[in-house]
């Protein structure tokens, strides 16, 4: 009985890792996403002939802000794929099974996450 428990609290430990790394990840890709909606809100908020002037008058930190708010989301979601799937192989999930979540084949799943 004594091992047994010994194999979960050791088990518990190793998965304590990639559990923090995916919580952190997907706090990042909430912060994105909520920064994406945040710039939106703004620019509805923008009487139209503003945006227009703007726009027109080429200021360059307006030149596809959108674009790439929503490429710094597509990267913290990316990074949430990967936290996630650390932390399934971790908790003893296999290819199979994480290439299955994903969609794709078992191979095709270790060659996108597997840990150099």
């Amino acid at each position: 009985m004594a091992r047994r428990e010994a194999v979960r609290e050791a088990r518990g430990e190793a998965l304590e890792e990639p559990r923090y790394l995916l919580r952190t990840a997907a706090f990042r890709a909430s912060a994105a996403a909520r920064a994406v909606a945040a710039l939106v809100d703004a620019e509805g908020e923008r009487a139209p002939w503003d945006t227009e002037v703007r726009r027109r008058e080429g200021h360059p930190e307006r030149a596809a802000w959108w674009t790439r708010a929503a490429v710094a989301l597509e990267d913290a979601a990316a990074a949430v794929m990967a936290a996630a799937v650390a932390a399934d192989r971790a908790a003893g999930d296999t290819w199979a099974a994480v290439g299955e979540a994903l969609g794709v084949s078992a191979d095709t799943a270790a060659r996108r996450y597997r840990k150099e």
